[in-house]
């Protein structure tokens, strides 16, 4: 009976529906984070193969996720998060982000492009994630290839705390002491309290289809792309 239950609800289940992420906290990612009710989550959806067509499920992507992948939590993880939640809730109105449809520039600091790359499957390398140093850490240009939709999402000046760059400053200038390092954590935390505290466009300013010149990609001509190319093939009958 069990058995015919669990079918039964497996039956029922939304086409888009995948098990909860990994959201639990660990020593890298801090409980008020965990519990934060705004901290962004992403939808994406990619191709189930090297040269497959569409998955049919969708993956989650958290905050915890980006931890793993660039290597720290920080302050600036969380505004190019946010910032990004904005752009992807324009470019793709039904919640799931199409990975295989995407091109970005970022500036080039840490946080930001790894945000970019991880969270848009765009890759520098084949031209899709264009480095461009005329825009901010928290500042992006997001592309939905097939449709030619662009959006450009920045931080806004309100959101973004003073003493983060004062003490970034300090630090970067070589005059520092010790207790400035952990003083710029603590920025960094407040300021990414306060980011995951509210939704997201409270915190960012969007323009939609910006007069933006894309730069030169940053690598040489390295080849096309193939592992998409196949993603709307019929199934084989």
């Amino acid at each position: 009976m069990k058995t015919l239950f669990a079918f039964l609800l497996f039956l029922a289940a939304p086409v888009w529906a995948v098990p909860p992420a990994d959201s639990a906290p660990d020593w890298y990612f801090p409980q008020w984070l965990a519990d934060a009710p705004h901290a962004p989550v992403f939808k994406v959806r990619d191709t189930v193969n090297k040269y497959g067509r569409y998955a049919s499920e969708p993956k989650i992507i958290t905050i915890k996720d980006l931890i793993k992948f660039h290597g720290h939590f920080c302050g600036g993880l969380v505004e190019g998060a946010t910032a990004l939640r904005v752009a992807f809730d324009r470019l793709f109105p039904d919640g799931v982000i199409d990975r295989t449809d995407l091109m970005i520039a970022s500036n080039n600091s840490a946080c930001g492009g790894d945000v970019a790359s991880y969270l848009t499957g765009a890759r520098t390398r084949f031209g899709s994630h264009l480095i461009d140093p005329k825009l901010k850490e928290s500042d992006f240009v997001v592309k939905r290839v097939s449709s030619g939709k662009t959006v450009r999402v920045v931080i806004n000046a309100a959101t973004y705390p003073k003493d983060v760059r004062t003490q970034m400053k300090k630090i970067e200038s070589g005059k520092f002491e010790p207790s400035d390092i952990d003083l710029f954590q603590d920025v960094q935390w407040a300021y990414a309290k306060k980011l995951v505290s509210r939704p997201a466009i409270e915190s960012v300013d969007v323009t939609d289809n910006p007069d933006y010149v894309w730069p030169e990609p940053p690598c040489k001509d390295m080849g096309q792309r193939r592992d998409n190319d196949y993603k709307n093939v019929p199934e084989a009958h």
